[in-house]
């Protein structure tokens, strides 16, 4: 089968490897498409902490079951079209013990750890998989960067009349939007993007602020009536954006970060004790990918609006050089493998 290796950093090739077999509870997988995310981005370019090569990435993954390994029992069947949980847990450490395996201490990441989508063939744990039915290719594949999202907006328990910041309108920060949104939150998104801040409010966003000309802290006091927001999720790991999630809080309030990076940020210590503010990370997504299969169902429209390229699997190479140097035109590029629906 063809499939598209990272060889070394910066280098993607398209090989013939041997097309895999589904051992027994595992699921054989014909690819259908798979989304890039800037997770990708770092493993390609060799910057990521578990970039190893040679690799073949996407963990972003739509397909249908070609086969299922011996001895298998459910609902699943060959010919179903499946989303994929790309987390592989040990089970057993304090983190999987507490059901919290989305930040197991081993944790595996397809795509990253072990292999991943982009490829013609894959062979999963068929325990991971998800139904999405008729579901279009273009909303499918973006139901795993969705969970992440979830997990943010399930972390600071957001409920309904909560007044929520979303710190970035990149494709985490949208769907925490619409996760948010969901729940009857109301939002506010800070971007310097246009286009991504037009995303944001078909996502569900009540006002939007431009981080290149809005002051960010009076943005989030006018739209709270000056209390400060319930909750601001910061999905730019910016540290900037981090400090003005912090001072922008309520008092008691909620800030998740989501972002990654390996900047430090300085924080005057008496904020968190004379705030009394909660700060939580989050990581990957625990038990959500049924939410999320539900919600991109229900907002398909919107959600579809998010793949803004597409690309064959042997144009992968020109796809993530482009996707990362042309951020502010890429929301959402995908690299379609196999039929679409």
């Amino acid at each position: 089968m063809k499939a598209v290796v990272t060889t070394r950093p910066g280098t993607m090739e398209i090989q013939e490897v041997s097309r895999p077999t589904a051992a027994e509870g595992q699921a054989l997988i014909a690819v259908e498409a798979v989304g890039l995310c800037g997770s990708d981005f770092h493993l390609y370019d060799g910057t990521h902490p578990y970039a190893q090569f040679p690799q073949i990435q996407g963990h972003e993954i739509v397909g249908r079951i070609d086969a299922l390994g011996a001895g298998h029992e459910g609902s699943l069947a060959p010919g179903d079209r499946v989303v994929i949980e790309p987390l592989i847990a040990c089970g057993h450490c304090f983190a999987c013990r507490r059901g919290r395996y989305n930040c197991c201490t081993t944790l595996q990441v397809m795509g990253a750890h072990v292999p991943g989508g982009l490829c013609e063939f894959l062979a999963v744990p068929a325990g991971r998989l998800y139904p999405v039915g008729d579901l279009p290719t273009r909303v499918a594949v973006v139901v795993e960067p969705l969970t992440i999202g979830l997990q943010c907006v399930a972390r600071a328990g957001v409920a309904s009349g909560e007044t929520v910041v979303v710190m970035g309108a990149g494709p985490i920060g949208l769907a925490a939007t619409l996760g948010a949104a969901d729940r009857g939150a109301r939002i506010l998104v800070v971007d310097q993007v246009p286009s991504r801040l037009d995303l944001a409010r078909r996502m569900g966003a009540d006002a939007v602020a431009d981080s290149r000309q809005d002051d960010i802290g009076a943005a989030i006091s006018r739209f709270t009536t000056g209390d400060g927001a319930g909750v601001v999720i910061d999905a730019t790991g910016a540290p900037a954006l981090i400090r003005e999630a912090v001072d922008g809080v309520a008092h008691s309030g909620t800030v998740v970060i989501v972002g990654i990076s390996d900047h430090e940020v300085a924080i005057p210590v008496g904020l968190f004790s004379r705030k009394e503010i909660n700060i939580l990370g989050s990581r990957n997504n625990t038990g959500l990918f049924p939410e999320a299969v539900r919600l991109a169902t229900a907002y398909r429209d919107r959600l579809a609006a998010l793949v803004t390229h597409t690309y064959p699997l042997t144009d992968t190479p020109e796809a993530i050089e482009y996707a990362m140097h042309h951020p502010h035109k890429v929301e959402k590029a995908i690299i379609v493998a196999g039929a679409v629906q």
